[in-house]
C-alpha cells in the first residue's frame, strides 16, 4: 500500500458529506423529515460533528464513540459503508486509497463523488486495515481496534457532552427507541439517566419545532400496544405536546399555527389533518385546518383548487351541526370559501351574519368593504 492511505480528509474526498461543522450538517435538515432513515442519518452526522468539537474528550474516547455511532447506523442498512465521512477519517475509524488494486478486497467499498472520482474505503478492523497496521503504514492509536460502547452508553455520552446542542438531544429523543426495536440489552440505570438529560421542555420544544417528531403519536392513548419501553419513553413528550396555553392552544397546534403564518400551507394542512384524527372536536385545530386549505387554494391548479374549496365547504357545513364557540369564524371561512367558488352573494350574507354576532369583527368588515368596492367598480364600468 502506498502513501495514498489517508489519515485526514481534505474535504474533497469522494462521497464526503459528513462534515465537522453543524452549519454544513444543517443543510440536510429539510430532507431529514422525508423518511425515518434520512432523519437517522442526520442525527448520526450531527453527532459526529458534536463529538469532533468536544474539547473535554480525548482522541481515544472520541474515536471509540464515533466508531460506536458508525456501527449503530450500519445496523439498519449498508448505505453508510458507501460514503466517506471526514470525521471518521480524521479519527482513524475509516481510511481510503485511490489504488485500484484494493477494489475487490473484502470489506473495501468504492465511493464515487459527483465528478466521478472513485476512492476505495475501508474501516478499522477490516483485513486491509490489519495489513496496513502490520506493515506500519497505520500507526499510533489508529493501529488499535476501536472499542465500541453499548448503545445506552453511546446515547448517554452524547447527551452529556458540553457540545450537545438542544437539536442533537431532540434527535436522540426521537430516535433512541430504535435501540429497543433492535433488541439491545436494557441498561436501566443509563436509561433513567438518559431520560433526565433528554426529557426537558427545551428538548421537547426543539424536537417539536424541528419536525423530527411528526410521526410520533398525538395522544397517550395511542401508545397502548407499543413496546412498553417505547411507550414509557415517549409518554412525557406526548403529554407535553398536548399541554395547552391560556388560549387553549397546545404545543403541537402552535407549531402548525407558526407554519401557516410562515406560508408553509401544505405542511400546516397535513399536520392539522393528523391532529384532527385524534382531536376531531377541537375548534382551534379545525379552524387552522380550514385556514390552511383556504390559503393553499390560490397557488394550485384548477382541479386541486376546486377540491380544496369543496372540502372546506363540506367540513364547515359539518361543523355547523354541533354548537360552536367561534361560530362567527366558521361563518367567515365559509364566506371566503364561497367567494372562491364564485358565489359572492352567499359570501356577503355570511360576512354580514358574522357582524350580527360581533359587529366589530374586523375580517368580515374588510371583506364586506372589498365586496362593496368591487360592486362600485362594476357600476362605474357599466356607466362608461
Amino acid at each position: 500500500m502506498s502513501d495514498e492511505i489517508k489519515k485526514e480528509c481534505d474535504g474533497n474526498c469522494a462521497g464526503c458529506g459528513q462534515n465537522s461543522t453543524c452549519e454544513e450538517a444543517k443543510k440536510e435538515q429539510e430532507n431529514a423529515v422525508e423518511n425515518e432513515f434520512k432523519g437517522l442519518d442526520y442525527m448520526i452526522k450531527l453527532s459526529y460533528a458534536c463529538v469532533d468539537r468536544c474539547e473535554e474528550m480525548d482522541y481515544g474516547k472520541k474515536r471509540n464513540l464515533l466508531f460506536s455511532l458508525y456501527s449503530f447506523r450500519c445496523l439498519f442498512d449498508n448505505t453508510p459503508l458507501y460514503s466517506l465521512s471526514k470525521v471518521l477519517v480524521k479519527y482513524g475509524c475509516s481510511f481510503f486509497t485511490a489504488d485500484e488494486k484494493y477494489a475487490k478486497r473484502e470489506h473495501v467499498y468504492a465511493v464515487t463523488d459527483s465528478t466521478g472520482k472513485v476512492a476505495y474505503k475501508f474501516d478499522a478492523g477490516s483485513p486491509v486495515w490489519a495489513e496496513a497496521v502490520k506493515a506500519k503504514k497505520i500507526t499510533g492509536e489508529n493501529a488499535t481496534l476501536p472499542q465500541k460502547f453499548t448503545l445506552f452508553e453511546t446515547a448517554y455520552l452524547l447527551a452529556d457532552m458540553s457540545t450537545a446542542t438542544a437539536e442533537l438531544k431532540a434527535l436522540w429523543l426521537v430516535y433512541f427507541p430504535y435501540v429497543f426495536l433492535i433488541g439491545a440489552p436494557v441498561e436501566y440505570d443509563l436509561y433513567d439517566a438518559l431520560k433526565e438529560k433528554l426529557h426537558t421542555p427545551e428538548v421537547f420544544s426543539c424536537a417539536n419545532e424541528g419536525r423530527y417528531a411528526d410521526n410520533i403519536c398525538c395522544t397517550t392513548a395511542e401508545l397502548n400496544g407499543e413496546h412498553p419501553l417505547i411507550a414509557d419513553w415517549y409518554r412525557p413528550f406526548v403529554e407535553w405536546k398536548c399541554e395547552k396555553n391560556e388560549k387553549g392552544i397546545s404545543h403541537e397546534t402552535a407549531k402548525y399555527q407558526k407554519a401557516l403564518a410562515l406560508g408553509d400551507y401544505a405542511y400546516a394542512l397535513s399536520g392539522t389533518e393528523k391532529l384532527l384524527d385524534s382531536f376531531p372536536d377541537d375548534e382551534e385545530i379545525l379552524l387552522l385546518n380550514i385556514s390552511a386549505r383556504m390559503s393553499l387554494a390560490p397557488s394550485v391548479g384548477l382541479e386541486e383548487r376546486v377540491k380544496l374549496l369543496s372540502d372546506n365547504f363540506r367540513i364547515i357545513t359539518d361543523a355547523f351541526k354541533t354548537p360552536l364557540k367561534k361560530y362567527h369564524y366558521f361563518l367567515y371561512y365559509r364566506g371566503l370559501t364561497q367567494l372562491g367558488m364564485n358565489m359572492p352573494d352567499h359570501a356577503e350574507a355570511d360576512f354580514k351574519a358574522c357582524l350580527e354576532i360581533d359587529e366589530r369583527f374586523e375580517p368580515a368588515l374588510m371583506m364586506l368593504k372589498g365586496i362593496e368596492n368591487a360592486k362600485n367598480e362594476n357600476n362605474d364600468d357599466n356607466l362608461n
